[in-house]
């Protein structure tokens, strides 16, 4: 089959002919459908996560190996199975949503269905092949989601895009008053979007770019739209508002962190989602005084992904703008990605991402 990887950090992605797998005890191989373009693969295909302060965590340290399979929107369709995966010949076929962020599958948190939480983790398109390859091996039919009734443009994004945005906006405990999505790229939309499917009272989109913020409050619901490159921006936002109760950060700049903290309220929630490499000074005094919370948030967990997809299913949910393209221009659509000239999502699909006969 054919897989396109990254063979050298930083280099062009080839595409590159790979043996086709076969499953084993509980493994499913899933035929690649789509699989969405992630701001997270461009990291990875770096080579490195910024830690802040100049400092980098390079991704062999963490088990990524190359050549590295990226992909982990995956959409699919069954195509086969090992002989402790309790499916039958009639799941042959049967169209799924990977979730990619699969755990050990020994510690604590993987065996109470925190595998988002695992600090040995397995997953797709960073530890393990991902969807950049036109077949995958999961380990289990857990992290399989149905994907009946959902989009088949749209389902495997919303395996990080929307499951990233749905679990953070979960750590945020009052939906009343105002709360920021800070960063309206792809992920960013999909939160605000979210965001009035789940309840959230009013939601103020914060960007650099006016053009986003445009599409933020004319498309998808933002109740007010501020642009942080001002040198009032704090201000202006919270005279408006009067102060946030919650931010969620998905940016994770310095600059972000700053505005987030700027304006929340006391006994405020902060959500740091980027990975922009920025980092967080707060004077435990303050902390303490304005009785702030301060949160990470990685993906979600696959019970998270599940309420999702049926959220998804009623038809509450405003799905992102998005763009087909097939996986062989996925040199392009990185540096488009990289270049900020990509609104919403790119979904690639690969040619032979039919069910299984």
């Amino acid at each position: 089959m054919k897989a396109y990887q990254v063979v050298e950090f930083g280099a062009p992605i080839l595409a590159n002919e790979v043996a086709d797998p076969s499953p084993s005890a509980s493994q499913v191989v899933v035929k690649v459908a789509s699989c969405g373009l992630c701001h997270s693969d461009l990291h990875f295909h770096e080579g490195h996560l910024s830690l802040g302060g100049g400092q980098k965590l390079p991704l062999p340290a963490i088990g990524a190996p190359t050549p590295l399979t990226m992909g982990h929107e995956i959409f699919g369709h069954i195509a086969a199975y090992g002989p402790d995966a309790g499916l039958s010949q009639t799941d042959i076929g049967r169209s799924v949503i990977v979730y990619p962020w699969i755990g050990c599958g020994g510690c604590q948190a993987c065996l109470d269905g925190r595998d988002n939480e695992c600090a040995k983790p397995e997953n797709l398109g960073l530890h393990r092949s991902g969807g950049h390859a036109e077949k995958v091996v999961v380990r289990d039919p857990k992290f399989l989601i149905d994907a009946s009734g959902i989009d088949p443009d749209m389902a495997g994004v919303y395996a990080c895009s929307g499951l990233t945005a749905y679990s953070a906006l979960a750590k945020l405990p009052r939906k009343s008053g105002w709360v920021a999505i800070v960063g309206v790229g792809g992920v960013g939309l999909m939160a605000l979007a979210l965001a009035k499917a789940m309840g959230f009272e009013k939601v103020v989109a914060v960007d650099v770019d006016d053009a986003k913020l445009r599409l933020a409050t004319e498309s998808y619901g933002a109740d007010l739209a501020i642009n942080s490159r001002s040198e009032d921006a704090i201000e202006v936002l919270k005279a408006k508002t009067g102060g946030v109760s919650g931010v969620i950060d998905f940016v994770g700049a310095d600059a972000t962190v700053q505005l987030a903290l700027g304006s929340l309220i006391n006994a405020g929630v902060y959500v740091a989602v980027g990975l922009f490499g920025g980092t967080l000074q707060v004077p435990v005094a303050a902390l303490a005084s304005r009785q702030l919370t301060l949160r990470g948030s990685f993906v979600g967990t696959p019970a998270e992904l599940r309420d999702l997809i049926d959220l998804v299913r009623k038809g509450d949910v405003k799905p992102i703008p998005f763009r087909r393209a097939p996986i062989s221009e996925i040199n392009a659509d990185m540096a488009a990605l990289s270049a900020g000239k990509i609104q919403g999502r790119v979904v690639h699909f690969h040619a032979n991402g039919t069910p299984a006969a």
